[in-house]
């Protein structure tokens, strides 16, 4: 089946007449997998005659966003996005992740229980702690390099027909940096550098990485630039509860989840409009079924557009 007819159908969004065009900054968050949701959600603003003025985008948000920045043909880029989830690069690097292809739940479940042991192990054995000390990171960074020369092409900030912003953390001062000029695949690097996970990335003088928990959802960024909605796409997991935390790094990981949660909610009150697609069981490593992921995406935009006033 072509990809592209995969997702080449017109939504109820497509009939509505405005009598003006409204026009909005996008805020893309992070979530891993969960950011697929992004690609539908982007196609259902575009389907109600939103025009979108510019991309803001941290970790996966960044990489969606150069994307779609690029490639006004939403349906394109979904298309592009999941055969390259369906290729064997990707399929190796999962393997190199988590121990598995990601083929089947269990699977997934059990190469992500073998990685977070492995993290484990790294925070109680010696030599492991020594190796972690002397190195940038767990992961080396052809994993992600590759995703996005595979997803992006080797072109500057100013190729782009829509404007973008991306932004990181600067491990040296401490600051916010925002990303809107040079190349354009080391900005989207930088920004989904995971802190210890994959290397920080040299940028004029800085080392860049995902600025995670910090600001994870980008809409005060995107608000600035606004000149009239400033929409923001929220795929963070909700605030579960968890049964108990019996390691440190359980404490440790658990307070990352709660401060994320936390500063999610906050941003999301300076967006005119939040869109949250409905993610429960979507894991952030899980890219399975990117066609559902979209679909969700699709589908939570569609309704919270809908009520918007035109």
């Amino acid at each position: 089946m072509n990809l592209i007819n995969l997702f080449n159908f017109r939504s109820p969004l497509a009939q509505v007449v405005t009598t003006r065009q409204r026009r909005a900054v996008l805020a893309l968050g992070g979530g891993g997998a969960r950011g697929l949701a992004h690609y539908g959600a982007i196609q259902a603003v575009g389907e109600a005659g939103i025009q979108t003025e510019r991309f803001v985008g941290v970790s996966i948000g960044a990489l969606v966003g150069a994307m779609c920045a690029l490639e006004p043909e939403i349906r394109r880029v979904q298309a592009q996005a999941v055969e390259f989830l369906l290729s064997p690069t990707f399929s190796r690097n999962q393997h190199l992740l988590f121990g598995t292809t990601g083929s089947r739940l269990d699977e997934v479940e059990s190469g992500v229980m073998a990685w977070y042991n492995r993290v484990r192990y790294l925070y109680s054995a010696h030599r492991r702690i020594t190796r972690a000390a002397t190195r940038q990171s767990l992961m080396p960074e052809g994993i992600l390099s590759e995703a996005i020369e595979a997803l992006v092409p080797d072109i500057e900030f100013s190729d782009l027909p829509t404007p973008l912003s991306i932004v990181a953390a600067d491990l040296r001062s401490g600051n916010r940096i925002v990303l809107e000029n040079g190349p354009l695949r080391t900005a989207i690097q930088a920004s989904m550098a995971i802190p210890g996970i994959f290397p920080p990335v040299d940028w004029q003088g800085m080392q860049l990485c995902d600025i995670g928990v910090i600001d994870s959802l980008p809409s005060v960024m995107a608000k600035s630039y606004a000149t009239d909605l400033t929409i923001a796409v929220d795929v963070g997991q909700s605030h579960a509860r968890v049964d108990d935390c019996t390691t440190a790094l359980d404490v440790i990981m658990r307070m990352q989840d709660i401060g994320e949660t936390m500063m999610r909610r906050d941003k999301a009150e300076c967006a005119d409009v939040v869109i949250r697609p409905d993610l429960q069981g979507v894991d952030w490593f899980d890219f399975r079924h990117p066609e559902r992921i979209i679909e969700l995406g699709r589908r939570a935009a569609r309704q919270r557009l809908s009520r918007l006033a035109v």
